[in-house]
């Protein structure tokens, strides 16, 4: 399968901070993470969300939180969820990260 990822993928899955440590929202619902990159992120959602730029909060327990913004690339249903794909790079200017 040909990769057209532009940065490598990384999921939480240590005992430090596994999903059920880490609460996670999208302008104020609860979503599932499944993984992140220096440019996006993906998440499970019981509802789809619209495009356009949205606010996620990443807490981690007693590890602290983080608040970002992302506009929403995609967005696929797959069976009872639906898996979005949140782009981080226009926000942050990332483009200077880019593989070559």
């Amino acid at each position: 399968m040909n990769e057209k990822r532009r940065y490598q993928r990384y999921s939480i899955n240590d005992d430090r901070n596994t999903i059920a440590q880490a609460k996670i929202e999208v302008d104020g619902e609860s979503v599932q993470f499944v993984d992140f990159s220096v440019g996006s992120l993906c998440v499970l959602s019981k509802k789809p969300f619209s495009s356009g730029i949205k606010r996620i909060s990443v807490e981690f327990r007693d590890r602290g939180k983080i608040e970002l913004y992302g506009r929403i690339a995609r967005v696929k249903e797959e069976e009872n969820m639906w898996r979005i794909g949140i782009d981080l790079t226009e926000i942050y200017k990332l483009d200077t990260l880019r593989k070559v």
